[in-house]
């Protein structure tokens, strides 16, 4: 009995071993198992980010070559294109209208503001292309960045005032931006000398009165400074006063080759004209 026993005792303790010996190898087995599928994942992350940053480095090559680009190479994607449409460029700033009569008289000084958001400079200037059979072409180029201010004696108009106007010429804007890059780098040098200044000397034709609503029209004589050229110009103006607003529109044509550059020319291509027609629509408030 006491040998059955002990048998018994020994049979049950190597069941307990053989059960614990068969768990630790599962634990061992899984363990293993996760490790080689944490190594797999790890390995596959470290592919993916090699791939990335392959990628990224073909296409920053793509973008940016390893070579300068020929001087030459450079001036010929400022030329001006040869596709530019006949269609002229839509002017949306304010243009002059007839204003209802008024019988009131105002006396004394009012100093008038140009309000840059409803005012804008246009240029003009006819180009023929020599490579599609002389045809003729009417550019347009327009900004709105543009300053100054008028004075209007209501009592005695003669003894009114214009104070300099100021133009950001750098800014001007046709329907292609090649033309607008020429412009400012090989012709006008806008790039360079972006400020324009007409500075009034002489106000021409101004009536003995004047009644709110009625249309003027006169002269404004004076120098207008562009590049390092300064020259005489005069601008005919046409406005209107009611109110607290004055609408006006004043224009010129000025040559190229007075202000110390030659009219766009591309050899066999295009040929523009030594005249431009300079146009200012503006909308000025009462400041005081």
């Amino acid at each position: 009995m006491l040998r059955f026993h002990t048998k018994f005792c020994i049979g049950t303790i190597m069941l307990l071993a053989a059960g614990c010996t068969s768990s630790v190898s599962q634990s061992e087995s899984s363990t293993s198992s996760q490790g080689e599928e944490a190594t797999t994942r790890d390995d596959v992350a470290t592919l993916e980010i090699s791939e990335i940053a392959t990628v990224e480095k073909f296409s920053e090559a793509s973008v940016y070559p390893t070579k300068d680009i020929p001087n030459t190479a450079q001036k010929e994607s400022q030329a001006l294109p040869t596709d530019i449409p006949t269609t002229p460029l839509v002017n949306e700033s304010p243009t002059i209208s007839p204003v209802p009569p008024s019988s009131s008289v105002t006396e004394g000084t009012v100093l008038y503001v140009i309000d840059q958001s409803k005012s804008n400079v246009n240029y003009g200037v006819g180009e023929t292309f020599l490579n599609q059979n002389n045809r003729y072409n009417y550019a347009e180029g327009v900004t709105n960045i543009v300053s100054g201010d008028i004075s209007v004696n209501f009592t005695e108009p003669s003894l009114s005032s214009v104070g300099d106007i100021t133009v950001d010429i750098s800014a001007f804007k046709s329907d292609k931006t090649r033309r607008d890059n020429a412009i400012r780098d090989r012709w006008l040098e806008s790039a360079k000398f972006p400020i324009a200044i007409f500075s009034p000397t002489q106000l021409n034709g101004l009536p003995e009165k004047y009644i709110l609503g009625d249309t003027v029209d006169f002269e404004i004589d004076g120098s207008l400074s562009v590049r390092d050229a300064v020259r005489p110009a005069s601008f005919s103006v046409t406005l209107t006063i009611n109110d607290g607003e004055m609408l006006g529109q004043a224009s010129t044509r000025l040559l190229m080759t007075d202000f110390g550059f030659d009219p766009p020319d591309i050899s066999g291509i295009l040929i523009a004209e030594n005249e431009v027609d300079i146009t200012f629509v503006f909308l000025a408030r009462a400041a005081n």
